[in-house]
């Protein structure tokens, strides 16, 4: 199953406007519940960096560009990024207790 990694540093005034836009994100992942698919957004605590773990089955297709809370949540990132643009990451499992598939 692939995993891939997004993480990124926000400006600090942009912090409450993406965890805003996450939590509506996440609620219609939630509504939706789309197969296939395991999503978690993390935020390091009193900060603004944010990690976004994605995990697809073999042979999905990643589900969240259909949903329009996950593409506002994109743009809102695109809006307050510094650094690089995120970009999702592959990730090597190497080790895994029930956090993910």
């Amino acid at each position: 199953m692939p995993v891939f990694m997004i993480s990124y540093q926000v400006a600090d005034e942009g912090v409450a406007e993406v965890v805003e836009a996450v939590e509506k994100a996440f609620a219609a992942v939630n509504a939706q519940r789309p197969d296939g698919v395991r999503y978690a957004y993390l935020r390091r605590a009193e900060s603004s960096e944010f990690v976004a773990l994605l995990e697809l089955a073999e042979g999905v297709e990643n589900p969240l560009p259909g949903i329009a809370e996950a593409r506002g949540l994109q743009a809102t990132v695109a809006e307050w990024a510094v650094g690089p643009a995120p970009a999702p990451q592959p990730l090597e499992v190497l080790g895994d207790y029930r956090m993910l598939g």
